[in-house]
Parts: structure tokens; sequence; C-alpha cells
């Protein structure tokens, strides 16, 4: 004599798949209780699953990964490192006891105007044809922000790349003489990089610059006087390496 059983399937065991086929064929009339165990746990599981919505932001994200350097066309490659050398500009420019020749400056100009153009039409140009790149950079609101900004930004570090960082590079190629010029200066506020400063004031042969000071020497000079300086000069500018006062 066979022996029914009355035990119930374990369906939480069940796929997906599996809990459809049994609500598909089980008699819910005969088994009432299986039937609704089963109802439920498919309806769990389906729940657990990620929506529509879900499903394609895994996808974007994925999708917008950081395209690998190797993956990069040739026009986003050479944008990305000019894009770097403007902004390694900026640090020559921090960091340099520099005075440009003033015929340089009144001639930048036309060439820092030609260098937003160009880096504006490389850039632009690298979005339209390089599409993972494209889609990296205007991921979010703040890409879409940098690329409607870029102009400006290459402004500002045409500004620093042309005036600064250029004739500096020049410069150091150059062949120098060592000089030593008498400059007016007054005491300017501080930033910070540069929390002491003195305010360069050459007006004949080279730009305005700054020294950068101890706070004692600084508290010890004049709210204005003059400044001993040595350095190197080229057609170019003129380097700062030391300094005196009398």
């Amino acid at each position: 004599m066979s022996i029914a059983t009355t035990e119930q399937p374990d369906y939480a065991a069940y796929s997906i798949e599996e809990l459809e086929d049994v609500l598909e064929n089980i008699d819910k009339d005969a088994f009432p209780e299986r039937y609704q165990a089963a109802k439920k746990q498919l309806a769990s599981k389906r729940a657990m699953l990620p929506s529509e919505d879900d499903t394609d932001s895994v996808h974007q994200d994925e999708h917008f990964t950081r395209p690998k350097w190797s993956e990069l066309h040739l026009i986003t490659r050479i944008s990305n490192v000019t894009f770097l050398i403007l902004i390694g500009a900026m640090f020559i420019t921090v960091f340099t006891d520099f005075l440009v020749i003033n015929a340089w400056l009144d001639n930048s100009t036309w060439a820092i105007l030609l260098l937003i153009v160009v880096y504006s039409a490389l850039f632009y140009f690298s979005i339209y044809i390089d599409k993972r790149h494209a889609q990296f950079v205007t991921k979010d609101f703040r890409g879409k922000i940098t690329v409607f900004g870029m102009p400006f930004l290459v402004f500002f570090l045409s500004l620093s790349f042309v005036d600064t960082a250029l004739p500096y590079t020049l410069h150091l190629a150059s062949d120098k003489q060592e000089v030593e010029r008498k400059i007016a200066y007054k005491k300017g506020s501080g930033s910070k990089h540069c929390r002491h400063s003195l305010l360069l004031q050459e007006s004949e042969t080279f730009s305005d610059g700054r020294l950068c000071l101890s706070q004692d020497e600084h508290k010890r000079l004049p709210n204005k006087g003059w400044v001993y300086v040595q350095g190197h000069e080229s057609g170019f500018g003129f380097e700062i390496e030391e300094y005196r006062f009398r």
C-alpha cells in the first residue's frame, strides 16, 4: 500500500521559470495551499528583480566608464595632452619669479586668441569624432557645463601659458647674462602660495612681478621702497634668483 505524501515543496528554492511552470500545471483545486505558496514566492522573486530603469542605469554606468588611453581617438589624445600642458603652465606662473619683457606682452594678444580658437576647435572636434569620449564627458551636468564653458576656461589658461610659461620656456633655452636691477616695490596682499608678497613695479622694460618673503622680513620693510634683484636676463625676460635691500 502506497502512502500519500502531504509534504509541501520548498518553493523558495525554485527559480522564477520553475515557479511559472508550477503555476501553469498545478491543479489549484486539488492543491490550493501549494498554488498560493507558489504564487506568493513568484511575486516575491519578481519584486526582487531590478526594474527596467535600473537595468538601463547599470548598462549606462558600464557604457560611461572612462575610456582607456589606447581607446581614445588620436584627436582626443592631442586635445587632452594640450589641456594638461595649459594646466601645467599655471604652476610656472605661481612658482616662478620671472619678469616678462614688455615687448612680448605687447604682441601676445593675437597668440592668446589663436590658441583659444585652435584648442576650442580641437576639443569640440574630439567630442564630435570620438563618441565614447563624448558620452563619458557629457554623462553628468558638470560635464555638460564643462563642454559649454571650455572656451572661457581656455581663455584663462591661455593667459598664463602665453604671457608667462611660453616666454619662460624660451628664456631657459636662450643665451642669458647675469645682471642686477633696482626695482621699485610696494607691499601686496597675500595669497595661498605667497602670504607675504612684494609687488615689483617695473614699467619700462619688464612686466610687473612679485617676490614672496618671510613674515619677519615682510614686517621690517616699509610699505614702499626699492629692492635690488639679481638674476639672468634674456631677450624674453628676467628670472630673479636673489634679492637684497639697502
